[in-house]
C-alpha cells in the first residue's frame, strides 16, 4: 500500500513538471521571458537562454517521472530544478510585496496560481522527488518492468512450469 502512494506521488510530481513545460512550450518565448524578468532575480541577459531551456527540461523530467525511466536520476533533476524554483520564488521581491500575483509557471493559458500557492507545490514537489531518491522500488515504470532483478517471483514460477 505504501509503494502505492509513492507512486501516484511520482506521477503528481510528473503531471506537474509536464504540464507546466509543455504549456509553456505552446506559448511564444517572450511569454516566459517576460514572466522571468518579472521576478527580478536573474540577469537580462540570462533570460533568453532560460526561457529556452527551462520549459524543454520541465517537460522531459515530467514525462520521464511519469513513465518512471531512470526515477532516481529523474528525481534529482526534479529536486534541483523545484530547488531553483522555491529559491527564485523566495528571494523575489516580487513574493513579498504581490504574493498574490499569477506566477506565470503555467504559461498564459494555463493553470493560473499565485506566487504563494505555486511555492507550496514547488516545495511538495521537492519533497517528493528528495524520498524518490531513496526509493527501493519503482512499482509501474518503465524502471520496474525493464530491469527485474535475477531470481524475481515470475523467473521463478516459469522455471518450475515444466520440472516435478
Amino acid at each position: 500500500m505504501k509503494s502505492y502512494l509513492w507512486v501516484g506521488a511520482r506521477l503528481f510530481a510528473g503531471f506537474i513538471f509536464a504540464f507546466a513545460g509543455y504549456s509553456k512550450l505552446l506559448e511564444p518565448l517572450a511569454n516566459f521571458e517576460a514572466t522571468l524578468l518579472k521576478y527580478g532575480v536573474y540577469p537580462p541577459s540570462w533570460v533568453p537562454a532560460m526561457a529556452q531551456v527551462i520549459p524543454w527540461l520541465e517537460w522531459l523530467l515530467g514525462a520521464l517521472l511519469i513513465l518512471g525511466y531512470a526515477p532516481r536520476l529523474t528525481a534529482v533533476g526534479t529536486a534541483l530544478l523545484s530547488l531553483g524554483f522555491i529559491i527564485t520564488l523566495g528571494s523575489s521581491p516580487l513574493f513579498l510585496e504581490a504574493g498574490g500575483a499569477d506566477c506565470g509557471c503555467f504559461g498564459q493559458s494555463g493553470f493560473h496560481l499565485s506566487l504563494h500557492q505555486i511555492f507550496v507545490v514547488d516545495l511538495l514537489v521537492f519533497l517528493i522527488s528528495l524520498r524518490l531518491l531513496f526509493q527501493r522500488e519503482f512499482p509501474f515504470s518503465l524502471d520496474g518492468i525493464l530491469l527485474k532483478p535475477n531470481g524475481s517471483k515470475d523467473d521463478k514460477k516459469s522455471s518450475h512450469k515444466g520440472g516435478k
